[in-house]
């Protein structure tokens, strides 16, 4: 049997959330610095993908080089669900069959499955607005001119 409850939010969202210091695990594991590379064998609609997030998530720090693997199953994730969206959209959600009787595609199931996965990964990372509206980002003021920091 699996853990109880929701999935745990990663250390550096539960920070941006701003949540509570105690609940934070401070001496939790802290992976090195560096921004995820691209797997080489990524597709080509996936590629695209990654080219897409990685610098949103670099710049959250959100990713880093041991999320390489997560984040490129997210992608080829997103390629699958392009692809079968087109199918689906190109040949309809239905399909006529050999008998003449009007089947159910089965390109929907797998777009479907498609976007559960897309869901799924998407929230690991904080991706989705659901997952993003809790976050709290500090401003640096630092640099900002006289007329900015009267503004806010």
């Amino acid at each position: 049997m699996g853990r109880r409850g929701p999935a745990p939010s990663p250390t550096s969202l539960r920070v941006l959330k701003g949540d509570r210091p105690y609940r934070i695990n401070q001496a939790e594991p802290k992976p090195r610095d560096r921004p995820p590379e691209r797997p080489a064998w990524l597709s080509v609609k996936a590629a695209a993908e990654w080219e897409r997030i990685i610098p949103d998530l670099t710049a959250m720090g959100t990713a880093k080089a041991v999320d390489a693997m997560g984040l490129a199953a997210y992608c080829e994730a997103v390629a699958l669900m392009e692809t079968l969206a087109e199918l689906v959209t190109r040949a309809g959600p239905l399909l006529i069959g050999r008998d003449g009787n009007a089947h159910k595609n089965p390109a929907v199931s797998q777009l479907r499955d498609a976007s559960a996965a897309v869901r799924m990964w998407a929230r690991e990372f904080g991706f989705t607005p659901a997952a993003r509206q809790p976050l709290k980002v500090e401003i640096d003021h630092h640099g900002l001119s006289a007329e900015r920091l009267l503004s806010s």
